[in-house]
């Protein structure tokens, strides 16, 4: 019965971004965007990009390499890609699709996705998502990662498994600290009934913080048999040290 709702909320979602038209300018600088794209190739250039990060959480680094803290204690999914730091203004559109409903966007941040692969894709047996809590979805209405997961496995071919997951409590994870999203997350989070005996999985996000919501996710992957579990993430929440305004 959930699922069902659930099917036909996203199915509605997805046909109200297909009537949305893209713009022809740029959204940064307005110029002429080329008509294929909602930015022009100037500021597609300029977006704040990861340069380097560590190879499996993806927390930005001064080089390319792992970082002490996945050599020390690694965490349950065996890589991660996340192209962009969560910055302006890959933040505020974020934030404008998720809090204010500005549907284009879901579109828009899908498509910046597609541009932005991980090496490995080609690899994946199936890509999954983390759902929402009832709660959650009844209050945005979607689930934005849900939404990018389908159009992301329906433009690159590639098997979807939307039950892999199950949420079935916690509170929201804004605002929270490291340890206090393991600990929100210790029981809310568990696997699905799946066989996923030796496949290779990637997980969809739109924002990567800590890293425990990753975590729990490829922890409930590797229980149901998973090989390995990948994160592909648009945006990377970078330490204090990396953040400005």
């Amino acid at each position: 019965m959930w699922s069902t709702i659930a099917k036909k909320t996203v199915d509605y979602w997805l046909k109200s971004i297909r009537r949305l038209t893209p713009p022809g300018e740029c959204e940064l600088c307005l110029q002429n965007a080329g008509g294929l794209f909602f930015l022009c190739n100037h500021c597609l250039q300029e977006l704040p990009h990861t340069v380097f990060a560590c190879s499996q959480c993806s927390e930005p680094m001064t080089s390319p390499g792992r970082c002490g803290r996945c050599q020390q204690k690694p965490p349950a999914f065996d890589y991660s890609y996340c192209p962009f730091l969560y910055q302006q203004p890959i933040s505020l559109w974020i934030k404008s699709c998720k809090d204010s409903h500005q549907l284009i966007w879901l579109s828009r941040l899908t498509g910046l996705m597609e541009r932005n692969q991980p090496d490995n894709l080609p690899q994946a047996d199936a890509i999954t998502f983390i759902p929402s809590s009832r709660r959650k979805l009844f209050r945005r209405g979607f689930n934005i990662t849900e939404i990018m997961a389908r159009r992301l496995a329906k433009q690159l071919g590639i098997p979807l498994i939307p039950n892999a997951l199950c949420k079935t409590s916690g509170n929201d994870q804004r605002g929270l600290s490291a340890s206090q999203r393991h600990r929100n997350l210790r029981n809310s989070l568990q696997p699905g009934k799946q066989d996923l005996r030796g496949k290779h999985i990637v997980i969809i996000e739109d924002v990567m913080t800590t890293g425990a919501t990753a975590n729990a996710a490829a922890s409930a992957l590797k229980q149901q048999g998973a090989g390995i579990v990948g994160i592909w993430a648009l945006a990377r929440t970078p330490p204090p040290q990396w953040q400005h305004t």
